[in-house]
């Protein structure tokens, strides 16, 4: 019994251990506060109808109209009641209070990985804590990526299910894969999912180039197969989810592009611009080891930096940009640990077989994606010819698979160096090393390229950096011209030439003292290291120390990004927005169906009108293609197509500076019939024909549905057509006409779902005006229904019930058959 104590004994330490420290970091939630995150604000704000919805029906609208004219609600919020996976999903990240619940995820995650890799509990403990603690997580926090966060959660032990079935325990590792991995498809983050699918590829196909050459074969493809039926099952699991994202990916910004203009549709998905607008440059992969090797957040140099500079220009560059980084603009960098990056480094040479090359090839291959732009021949190989990797953007993201496998290669360095305790004295093979090398010359070489570097840093900065963007000087001349109109260009020349001096100088100081915190950590860590070496401490004391090291180097880091400061009242979080006086003048019309064009707020980043009103603009990366492309033609005002968007209101500025509502009078309404239309051979003639119409009397209508269309129809000036009932799901309309009619809904055309019926029964409806919606009602009175039905729901849901059932029982048999075996 004391032997079995002992063995669980680290366990029981890790469990509580990633309980405490998390809860301990974000102490305001115990306190009631609740984590405020923009991002979450906007999603608020566009789930309001959808949320609204569940509420009165207790059920699942899976349309909503309050953003970019209307979309389904799959990449919003859509509950799958079937999928059983989401109670465990709910114990594991809703136990502890948000965020808390993400991170013990995380470390237990790493942790098990760990064990799969046979490291010392109490060594797997820092590695957990090492990983879970990266900055980038607590910066995705902060902004509201709550999906991806979760995703990645899941993405260590996915890997250590994996690992575990090629390392012979087929149905445990089997086990722990499908249930990992359903937990990460559940998480609804595809764009994570991907990577890790980037990191099995590469383990597979190394476990099978190892196979290969040891003729094993045959136990390779019994690996493969039950992990396969693995992945079957947590596929099934969520496959109403991901059926109905891969059904809406084609009308998509993933998608391909009707129009040919501009070579629109050359990739199929994203454009390579939009793709990697956000990419790391190559200088910035150094914020892994020094977080602000480039100025860390897009955020005031502050006026501690500022300090030493000319009184005249103190506050002008504590206001001025800390990042000097290639990207636009970021919330933080991806900082793995200066201390993980030195044991990383000594990793790479310590570790043998299949899983160094596994990790080596991993965490070159994530560097150089993230470089995007900044490395184009390798990002156009994969964004053209890699399958699915031109669906996702912010490619600088692929550096979340070098935050798992940096700290496995470190954690398994302190493993080796524990357990070998006279690794410096030890004589360790290296491929392309005719000669065996001392684990002290491995040692002092990572010792120099991590703290050596850092320390060169610190005191030669400007041979690393010139602490500004390209063409800042530029840039920021014209936002001083903006706005101050006045200014000559000498005096902006002028004052720009004094100023930019004492801004190198306070980014500078950012710079060198990162540079010299960093060689801190890691002299101390390596100091520790040679203490143990000495025999002048024991392993366990050891371990301890080297845990706070890491915990204090990445806690503080962590604390510049997200912070007590982050956290607000429930009420607020709950409650992000208020109405304006424009709001609530507009919320007086009680009119069941119209939109709203917000001019104050950018079109594509604005959750807050979705609040409140159905928005031309919203909150979504994940738009309709067509809607996507219309933007700009709105954002130029086309009043064609803003009045056939029945677009009721405008939000405007006034000359107070606060938003005024106006009404717009030529709003066309839920629904109208048409005197002609005009047939177009294809979606280019389609859009170019939006810019010079009178969507009142015509429709535009694409050649395929030509056989749809009478050939002529005759006007009906006593004709009406009007919206009866609304519900995002469920639209209702009375028609009365004396002739046939074609009418026209200020609605958008979405074919896998939207179902038209006229008193009941189905029929057939088309696509008008590039993006809305064409009946052609007969003569007569008639009760015209839209509803929203797609069939992969209702089909996904049951296979998702039958698939959960299948994976937790057989689950459970499995383990309990491995616990009745005895043990050899």
């Amino acid at each position: 019994m004391q032997t079995n104590f002992k063995a669980w004994l680290p366990h029981i330490v890790a469990i509580a251990l990633f309980i405490i420290i998390p809860i301990l970091y974000f102490l305001p939630a115990l306190e009631g506060k609740v984590l405020f995150q923009s991002d979450i604000a906007n999603f608020l704000g566009v789930v309001k109808e959808i949320t609204d919805f569940r509420a009165k029906f207790h059920s699942e609208p899976l349309w909503t109209n309050s953003q970019f004219g209307g979309m389904p609600a799959y990449q919003i919020s859509v509950s799958y009641p079937a999928n059983l996976i989401q109670y465990l999903f709910n114990i594991l990240i809703g136990a502890l209070p948000f965020p808390a619940g993400i991170i013990f995820t995380m470390c237990l995650g790493f942790y098990i990985l760990m064990n799969v890799l046979k490291a010392n509990p109490w060594v797997s403990i820092i590695g957990s804590f090492a990983y879970a603690f990266a900055s980038f997580f607590f910066v995705v926090l902060a902004a509201g990526h709550n999906s991806q966060a979760n995703a990645i959660a899941f993405m260590a032990p996915t890997l250590a299910g994996i690992i575990l079935a090629f390392n012979g325990k087929r149905l445990l590792g089997g086990v722990l894969a499908a249930i990992s991995l359903a937990l990460e498809l559940y998480s609804s983050h595809l764009q994570m999912t991907y990577y890790l699918a980037i990191m099995i590829f590469i383990y597979v196909l190394i476990q099978a180039i190892v196979s290969f050459k040891q003729k094993q074969i045959p136990a390779f493809f019994k690996t493969i197969t039950v992990l396969g039926v693995a992945a079957v099952l947590a596929v099934s699991v969520n496959i109403t989810s991901l059926w109905l994202t891969y059904q809406y990916t084609k009308y998509s910004t993933r998608g391909k592009s009707d129009l040919t203009i501009n070579n629109q549709n050359k990739s199929g998905g994203l454009t390579i611009d939009y793709a990697t607008a956000w990419s790391y440059g190559v200088p910035e992969t150094m914020t892994l080891i020094m977080p602000n090797f480039e100025g860390g957040a897009s955020e005031p140099i502050g006026a501690k930096a500022a300090e030493g500079v000319d009184p005249q220009y103190k506050q002008a560059v504590a206001e001025y940009g800390q990042y000097w980084g290639n990207q636009q603009f970021t919330s933080g960098p991806i900082y793995a640990g200066a201390i993980v990056c030195f044991f990383a480094l000594i990793g790479f040479f310590v570790i043998k077989g299949p899983l160094k090359w596994f990790l080596f090839s991993a965490t070159l291959l994530a560097i150089m994606l993230s470089w995007g732009k900044n490395f184009m021949w390798f990002t156009e190989l994969f964004f053209y010819h890699v399958p699915g990797y031109n669906k996702f953007r912010s490619v600088y993201w692929t550096l979340m698979i070098a935050e798992i496998t940096l700290p496995v290669l470190a954690t398994l360095a302190i493993d080796y160096m524990i357990k070998h305790k006279s690794f410096f004295e030890d004589k360790i093979s290296l491929r392309f090393f005719s000669n065996p090398v001392a684990g002290k010359k491995i040692f002092f070489a990572s010792l120099i390229l991590t703290a050596g570097i850092s320390l060169l840093c610190f005191v030669m900065p400007g041979a690393f950096s010139s602490f500004h963007k390209d063409n800042e000087v530029e840039m920021v001349g014209r936002e001083i011209k903006q706005s101050n109109p006045g200014a000559s260009d000498q005096q902006i020349a002028t004052y720009l030439n004094d100023l930019m001096p004492f801004v190198e100088k306070a980014r500078k100081s950012v710079f060198t003292a990162d540079a010299m915190r960093s060689t801190i950590f890691i002299l101390l860590a390596a100091g520790l290291m040679w203490v143990y070496y000495k025999k002048l401490a024991e392993a366990r004391i050891i371990i301890g120390v080297l845990l706070f090291f890491i915990l204090m180097d990445m806690y503080n880091v962590d604390k510049r990004y997200l912070n007590d400061k982050n956290f607000t009242t429930k009420k607020e979080a709950k409650e992000p927005y208020q109405p304006s006086q424009a709001d609530m003048e507009i919320m007086q019309d009680q009119s069941p169906d119209y939109r709203v064009y917000n001019t104050t707020a950018s079109i594509t980043g604005d959750g807050a009108t979705s609040y409140f009103h159905k928005s031309l603009g919203g909150y979504s990366g994940v738009k309709m293609k067509r809607y996507d492309e219309l933007l700009t033609q709105i954002e130029e005002g086309n009043m064609a197509v803003i009045d056939m968007l029945n677009t009721k209101y405008f939000i405007i500025a006034g000359k107070d500076r606060q938003p005024h509502a106006q009404r717009n009078p030529d709003a066309l309404g839920n629904a109208w019939f048409v005197r002609n239309y005009k047939l177009v051979p294809n979606a280019d003639s389609e859009f170019a024909s939006l810019t010079h119409f009178n969507p009142k009397e015509t429709a535009i209508v694409n050649q395929e549905y030509s056989s749809y269309l009478p050939a002529h129809s005759t006007p009906d000036t006593t004709a009406f057509i009007r919206m009866d009932s609304y519900e995002p799901n469920d639209l209702v309309y009375a028609t009365q006409s004396h002739t046939d009619q074609l009418a026209v809904f200020s609605e958008m055309y979405y074919k896998d779902g939207w179902n038209a019926y006229i008193d009941g029964k189905l029929v057939e409806h088309i696509r008008v005006n590039y993006i809305l919606r064409g009946l052609l009602v007969p003569s007569g009175s008639h009760k015209v229904e839209f509803k929203f039905e797609p069939t992969a729901y209702a089909t996904g849901e049951k296979i998702s019930l039958a698939g959960s059932l299948t994976l937790l029982l057989g689950c459970i048999a499995i383990i309990f058959q491995q616990f009745r075996k005895p043990k050899e």
